[in-house]
């Protein structure tokens, strides 16, 4: 059984290895793959991004442990969704918004069986104490029904989407800045020329920092040194330079708000 990782954990810590070997201990067969722990420090928005565009390019049945947890030992609730053959523990802070999005098919359980965690009480790395054990027994035929009831209550990003401010006007959001300084949005592109099209506009423009960005490529070998759009292989709309740190030069930042104008 396969187990992903996303975390804002880093590189530098313990706190990865130790998931791992509480994973281990409970199933020594299990296949651990770190999809991602360079997820930037408590931003939950980028969790989901990481976790949206990864999923479904793993096996159906593989089990992912999101990480992105800036109410660690609160009250928040733990939890467990299914959904298209695949199973998702995380914390209920909205990092599993594009998994509620999937369809009829969800079932979201809220973890709270203590019996499958390493302590009681309250702890401030539920991770390894609670959500890795979890995943670990999910991996060894455990039946989600076992770790706990269905709610339908449970936090949902509000910026996970576009806004729609005007017929002509969009709010858009930056969730994500590659090794490259590639911009990417949480727009849509099918979103975005279905929103053209049905709008009867022919072109659109962005806005970001007071500075207009209206050239479209389909790569990135663009011979202007201006900033351009795109839409990348994950689907959304990005801002990019050629060879050049867009998120950089534009003086941006995450979960900034910029602007898109239909004409």
């Amino acid at each position: 059984m396969i187990i992903g990782l996303i975390t804002d954990f880093g590189e530098n810590d313990y706190f990865v290895g130790t998931l791992k070997g509480v994973i281990k201990r409970i199933n020594p067969q299990a296949d651990i793959v770190d999809i991602c722990h360079g997820v930037p420090s408590y931003f939950i928005q980028g969790g989901s991004y990481v976790l949206e565009k990864t999923y479904r390019f793993f096996p159906v049945g593989t089990i992912f442990l999101v990480v992105v947890d800036p109410g660690v030992g609160t009250r928040r609730k733990l939890l467990l969704a299914t959904a298209a053959g695949y199973s998702f523990v995380a914390p209920d802070n909205g990092i599993l918004t594009p998994i509620f999005q999937l369809g009829r098919d969800v079932v979201v359980r809220q973890i709270d069986q203590e019996r499958f965690f390493l302590i009681s009480g309250s702890s401030t790395f539920e991770a390894r104490d609670r959500m890795a054990p979890v995943v670990a027994h999910l991996s060894r035929g455990t039946a989600p029904s076992e770790f706990g009831g269905e709610t339908n209550e449970f936090v949902v990003q509000p910026d996970h989407c576009p806004k729609e401010l005007q017929p002509n006007r969009v709010e858009g959001r930056i969730i994500h800045v590659d090794k490259f300084g590639n911009i990417i949005s949480n727009v849509p592109g099918k979103w975005l020329f279905a929103r053209l099209l049905a709008g009867g506009f022919q072109h659109f423009t962005l806005w970001i920092n007071d500075q207009e960005i209206g050239e479209y490529r389909q790569d990135y070998a663009s011979v202007s040194p201006r900033p351009f759009l795109l839409i990348g292989s994950h689907g959304n709309l990005e801002i990019a330079m050629n060879r050049r740190h867009a998120f950089r030069e534009l003086k941006a930042s995450l979960n900034q708000k910029f602007i898109i104008v239909f004409s």
